[in-house]
């Protein structure tokens, strides 16, 4: 059943027929139920934390749930996670979670009723929490399942058995309860924050760039592109602004907060919405008190773990600087395999890029209808994991009506192709997209506008892949938004050739390239966004 159809039934709007057919895939369709569930828990808590009357008039709704919002110490609440309101409702109320059985004994058309103002919530609040889509008007740009984080390393570390459901062989994690038994996990965000978690711990993973520590104990090390790395608990709401910082948890869901490197600002989770700036060496304890402020405690910080391995350094199966400092003889410098591609000068071949200032040392400058081919070995496979890195320029275009193609990773029509999106009926002119078996995905910064830009892309592989959920971009070191995606099958087989540049003139490449290299596997964030500075 599609989303338009949910909607309607949940906004009262089908005829008889319609919510009957409704009903009966609710009864059938164990996600869908948990969809319909999930919102009916969030509508409880929603009549709790406004009162009565609050649909009267849409503006006013918008406004009264912001305000009490961050009257509850919820914050900016473009990062406002829905534990948040979950946990402010049940402290304050004692709300009852609803259930599947009490949807069936109330009445499932009753429900439904009363949650059409559900979707407007999800519009105006929750931008990048665990509801990350409203269901209003998405076809082709669905959200799918996303995977958020992946398990690094790790020491002596036992998982529940179905947390371990929740996790790839390789390690990537989507969103959902994770329970640590024993050892400890190093776990890298798609933001670049990493965190260390030690047993005994229960920890959901909500967003690229949040968690929920709903017991047991973590250590944050945050970047600067991942700054605003959130960790909500049962008492406490940790914002970082800063570097490191510790976080516990009871089995009561009393909080504490230790400060290692940097700042956090710091508020509870519900009550009192006072935040309190904490400082390097400083340390706040939130107990199931809401109307005080937060708490100082002494600084331990050094019972926080700082080290449960290190991220490996990749090397590159095929790398090009363009450094060399004369000749027409460009050298692969990956260690893994040897290509040499020959770039002669102007005239001596009609379709060959010329020698330019890169980002780095030298580079190349494409005109349209320039490009290099790359034979490629065995190694390179299109349907499995890889990395793609690069420093690109591309002047800005203003009356360009196609794409221009930066690469293409595969034989001709069969692979992967990367380039600069000047479609019109795609969103966002100047973005990066990259297309592979009939889908695309679409990015949000603008490329052509003349200024060095470092672009990576990473491939998660595996069986099922599909673009938008396996592929994850990042442009100037920062996680990219998708602004438009089209599903479509992975190709699988030999990728066979690498095309730098484009073959015609209409779709050509017309900039510059520098630093491009192929990693065979999905490289850690922190890894990629190093690759930018």
């Amino acid at each position: 059943m599609d989303s338009e159809h949910l909607e309607a039934y949940l906004a009262n709007e089908l005829d008889e027929n319609g919510r009957r057919q409704v009903e009966s895939a609710l009864r059938r369709d164990a996600d869908l139920r948990d969809s319909f569930v999930h919102q009916m828990q969030m509508d409880s808590a929603l009549k709790v934390f406004l009162g009565d009357g609050a649909m009267e008039d849409k503006q006013s709704f918008e406004r009264g749930v912001l305000a009490q919002l961050e009257s509850e110490g919820a914050g900016d609440y473009r990062n406002f996670a829905k534990s948040v309101l979950t946990e402010i409702v049940e402290e304050r109320e004692g709300v009852r979670p609803i259930h599947w059985p009490d949807l069936i004994k109330a009445g499932v058309i009753a429900a439904a009723a009363s949650i059409a103002l559900m979707f407007l919530l999800q519009k105006i609040i929750f931008r990048e929490g665990s509801l990350v889509r409203s269901f209003a008007g998405i076809t082709e740009t669905q959200t799918p399942q996303q995977f958020l984080a992946r398990i690094e390393n790790y020491s002596d570390l036992s998982l529940s058995s179905e947390s371990e459901k929740k996790i790839r062989k390789d390690g990537w994690i989507s969103e959902g309860l994770i329970r640590v038994e024993e050892g400890s996990a190093l776990i890298a965000f798609n933001s670049g924050a990493t965190v260390i978690v030690d047993a005994p711990s229960e920890i959901s993973i909500e967003s690229g760039n949040r968690v929920f520590l709903k017991s047991g104990r973590l250590t944050a090390n945050v970047p600067p592109p991942a700054t605003g790395f959130t960790v909500n608990t049962p008492r406490l709401n940790a914002v970082d602004i800063g570097t490191r910082f510790g976080v516990s948890v009871d089995e009561n869901g009393d909080s504490e907060l230790h400060v290692m490197q940097g700042e956090v600002e710091a508020s509870r989770s519900s009550g009192n919405s006072v935040t309190t700036l904490v400082r390097e060496g400083l340390a706040l304890r939130a107990d199931g008190r809401t109307r005080t402020e937060l708490q100082a405690v002494p600084y331990e910080g050094d019972v926080f773990t700082m080290q449960a391995g290190n991220l490996s350094s990749p090397e590159p199966l095929l790398q090009y600087t363009f450094n060399e400092s004369g000749g027409a003889m460009i050298e692969d410098t990956g260690s893994l395999r040897q290509f040499d591609v020959p770039i002669v000068g102007q005239g001596e071949l009609e379709n060959s890029p010329l020698r330019a200032a890169g980002q780095i040392g030298s580079g190349l400058v494409f005109q349209p209808g320039d490009f290099i081919d790359v034979p490629l070995s065995r190694d390179f496979r299109l349907d499995e994991a890889y990395t793609i890195s690069f420093w690109v320029k591309i002047p800005p275009k203003l009356n360009r009506d196609s794409d221009e193609i930066i690469f293409q990773y595969g034989r001709e029509g069969y692979g992967w192709k990367v380039g600069c999106n000047f479609d019109h009926d795609r969103a966002n002119r100047g973005a990066l997209f990259i297309e592979s078996g009939g889908g695309f995905v679409v990015g949000s910064t603008d490329l052509a506008d003349g200024n060095w830009h470092h672009v990576a892309y990473r491939f998660l592989g595996g069986k099922d892949a599909s673009l938008p959920s396996h592929l994850h971009i990042f442009v100037d070191s920062f996680p990219e938004q998708i602004s438009q995606f089209l599903p479509g099958e992975i190709d699988s087989g030999r990728a066979g050739l690498l095309r730098l540049g484009g073959n015609d003139e209409r779709s050509g490449m017309h900039g510059w390239l520098d630093e491009f290299a192929i990693y065979p596997e999905a490289l850690p964030t922190p890894v990629l966004q190093s690759f930018g500075n």
